[in-house]
């Protein structure tokens, strides 16, 4: 990376007062480190206990989904055979509330059942969201799903904002698939 670019780019993670930002592979052994450094950094930022609690649940949540769905990213992987997924997640204030904001590699069908899966849940009203999560508590997890199905649910349940993503092409026929949750 050359100095001009990277200057432009830490300018703009303090113009918009960014908590936490990473980018890369993600593991669970990343997703434990960046969590522990994120917990400290939200006794700084957060306003409350609540907050607290509600931004670093669905930083997990995200960091979970890039793990189990994100496909491998644009650069080289590690070399052990493992094939971690690419993403990006960013924690920000925003006034008094904090954006929480993922992105990752999946594919095209993968893209578009997340989008119908998050423009479904922006309708739903907090009680909607806390039947929805209780009955799928009941139910067997979708077949695709490598969890219990309750992760976009559980975002969802916790955010002050109605969720919101956004998909963008990507290399090798690839989308970059981009989640907000505001707390």
């Amino acid at each position: 990376m050359e100095f001009d670019r990277f200057f432009k780019f830490s300018q703009l993670l303090l113009k918009d007062e960014f908590v936490l930002s990473y980018s890369g592979y993600v593991s669970e052994d990343i997703l434990l480190a960046v969590g522990d450094t994120l917990r400290e950094r939200l006794e700084d930022h957060a306003r409350d206990g609540a907050q607290i609690r509600n931004v670093f649940s669905i930083f997990v949540e995200l960091m979970q989904n890039i793990i189990r769905y994100g496909v491998e990213g644009p650069q080289p992987g590690p070399e052990d055979g493992e094939k971690p997924s690419f993403g990006i997640v960013m924690v920000a204030e925003n006034e008094t509330n904090m954006d929480v904001i993922a992105g990752n590699y999946v594919t095209v069908d993968e893209a578009n059942q997340l989008v119908d899966r998050v423009t479904q849940l922006q309708t739903k009203s907090p009680e909607e969201l806390r039947k929805m999560y209780r009955e799928r508590l009941r139910s067997s997890p979708d077949e695709r799903s490598k969890g219990a199905s309750l992760g976009l649910i559980e975002i969802a349940r916790r955010s002050t904002l109605p969720i919101s993503c956004e998909v963008m092409p990507a290399h090798n026929g690839l989308r970059f698939f981009m989640i907000k949750a505001t707390v």
